[in-house]
C-alpha cells in the first residue's frame, strides 16, 4: 500500500492557512476602501470640533502640526505662517476655489487634503488637514482587525485539527475492520460515535459482513447437502454392483435399482442447473403471458400422475402476468409438484386480481421453517429437502413478484403477489 503523502490534518492546515492569507489580503485591500466614507466622516468631525470654539475676536492661531486654520474676513485670508509648507502653495488664493462647501476634499500636486468650514455673517473659519489622519485610522483598523482574524483562524484550525484527528481515528477503525474482514479472531472495538455518515458506513459494513458470513454458512450447508444427495445414490449403485459381483443380487434387480438412482441423480442435476441459471441470469423482460392456459395444461398433466387428488382451478378475467412462459412453467411446476407431494385429497388454484394462490389440504408447515422453505435445502416434516421452492422464489424475485406460504386451519397456501 502506498504511503499517504498528505494526511487530512496536513490538508486542513494548508487549507486554513491559505484561507487566512487570502482573508488578510482581502481585508488589507477591500476593507479600507469600503470604509472610506466612514473615515472621511470621522475626519470632518475631527476638523469641526475645534471650529466650534472659534469667534471673530478669538485667537485662531492654534499650534497643530496636522491642521491649518484659515480665517476669511471680507474676502481676505489669514492663516498660520506654516501654511505654505503644509499645503505646498505660495498663496491662500490658490485654494479659494475648493472651499465652496461646508466640508470636502481637494488635491494639490498629488496630495489629498480635507477641509471643514464654519460660516457666520461676518467671517468664515476654515480648518484643513492632510490625509495622515485617515492613514492613521486605516492602520489602526488593520492593526486591530488582522490580529483578531488571525486569532479566530488559529482557533478554527485547532478545532478542525482535533475534529480531523477524531475522524481519522474512526476511519482507521473502519479500515482495520475491513482489513480483518476474514479474520474470525479480530475483536471489534465499539466506541460511542456521533450519529453521522461514518456511523452509517460502519453499520453498513457490519451488515455486509453478517450477510457474507450467513451466505458462506448457507453455501457450506448447501454443498454438504448436495454432496449428500449425490453420495447416497452413488453408494446405492456401488453397493448393488458389488453385490452382483459377489453373486448376491441378480442382474435384473441391479439394473432396476441403478436406473432408479440414476433418474434421481438426473433430476437433482437438472434442478441444480436450473437454480444456477436463475441465480446468474435475470429475467429482465417486458413480455407478458396468459397464465390460464399454462396452469390448465399443468393440471391436466398432474391429473394423470396422481388420479387420487381433486384438482380445482378458478380464474378471473385478467390472468396475464409479467415474464416468459419458460419461467412461469418452472414456477407452476415446482409449486404444483410440492403440493401434490403433501396434499391429502384436494389441490385448488385461484387467480384473482393478479394474486395467484396454490392451496393443498395437507399438513401445516412447521412454523419454525415456514419463512425459510424457499431457501435451498430446507427440510420439511418428512425430512425431504430440495431446490424447487428456491428456484420459484428466485424466478419470481427477478420478475418483481414475491411468494410466501401461509398455514390455514386445514391445509397450506402458497401465495404469489406483485411487490
Amino acid at each position: 500500500m502506498s504511503k499517504i503523502r498528505f494526511s487530512l490534518s496536513k490538508q486542513l492546515v494548508i487549507i486554513t492557512l491559505s484561507s487566512l492569507l487570502l482573508m488578510i489580503a482581502l481585508i488589507s485591500l477591500v476593507l479600507p476602501k469600503s470604509l472610506e466614507p466612514f473615515f472621511e466622516r470621522t475626519v470632518y468631525s475631527y476638523l469641526d470640533k475645534p471650529l466650534e470654539g472659534f469667534g471673530k475676536d478669538r485667537d485662531f492661531m492654534i499650534e497643530n502640526e496636522n491642521i491649518i486654520y484659515i480665517q476669511n474676513v471680507n474676502g481676505e485670508f489669514v492663516s498660520n505662517d506654516n501654511y505654505r509648507e503644509f499645503l505646498n502653495i505660495d498663496s491662500l488664493d490658490e485654494i479659494a476655489q475648493y472651499l465652496v462647501k461646508e466640508n470636502g476634499k481637494f488635491v494639490i500636486k498629488g496630495s489629498t487634503y480635507y477641509y471643514s468650514v464654519k460660516k457666520t455673517r461676518e467671517f468664515r473659519m476654515i480648518a484643513i488637514t492632510n490625509d495622515s489622519y485617515i492613514k492613521e485610522l486605516r492602520n489602526n483598523m488593520l492593526y486591530i482587525t488582522i490580529p483578531v482574524v488571525t486569532l479566530i483562524f488559529l482557533i478554527i484550525l485547532v478545532i478542525l485539527l482535533l475534529w480531523s484527528n477524531y475522524l481519522v481515528k474512526r476511519i482507521g477503525r473502519i479500515k482495520n475492520k475491513i482489513d480483518n474482514f476474514n479474520n474470525p479472531d479480530y475483536k471489534v472495538i465499539n466506541k460511542p460515535e456521533a450519529d453521522d455518515e461514518l456511523k452509517l458506513l460502519n453499520s453498513t459494513i457490519d451488515e455486509m459482513k453478517d450477510m457474507i458470513i450467513t451466505k458462506e454458512k448457507y453455501e457450506r450447508e448447501m454443498y454438504q447437502n448436495i454432496s449428500h444427495d449425490f453420495k447416497t445414490p452413488i453408494m446405492v449403485i456401488k453397493s448393488y454392483i458389488e453385490a452382483y459381483n459377489d453373486n448376491i443380487e441378480k442382474p435384473k434387480k441391479v439394473i432396476q435399482v441403478t436406473e432408479e438412482e440414476i433418474n434421481k441423480l438426473e433430476k437433482k442435476v437438472k434442478k441444480m442447473l436450473e437454480l444456477n441459471k436463475v441465480t446468474y441470469l435475470k429475467n429482465n423482460t417486458n413480455e407478458e403471458i396468459d397464465l390460464k392456459p399454462l396452469i390448465e395444461n399443468k393440471v391436466e398433466n398432474y391429473k394423470v400422475i396422481n388420479k387420487d387428488l381433486n384438482y380445482k382451478f378458478e380464474c378471473d378475467k385478467n390472468s396475464k402476468v409479467k415474464g416468459t412462459e419458460e419461467v412461469w412453467e418452472s414456477v407452476v411446476d415446482n409449486i404444483l409438484s410440492n403440493a401434490v407431494r403433501y396434499a391429502n385429497k384436494e389441490i385448488k388454484i385461484t387467480i384473482n386480481k393478479n394474486r395467484i394462490v396454490f392451496y393443498n389440504d395437507g399438513e401445516n408447515i412447521d412454523e419454525k421453517i415456514i419463512n425459510k422453505i424457499f431457501d435451498s435445502y430446507v427440510k420439511g416434516k418428512k425430512g425431504e429437502h430440495g431446490l424447487g421452492l428456491s428456484i420459484v422464489k428466485k424466478n419470481l424475485e427477478s420478475l418483481n413478484y414475491k411468494v410466501y406460504a401461509k398455514n390455514l386451519k386445514k391445509g397450506v397456501e402458497f401465495i404469489i403477489e406483485r411487490k
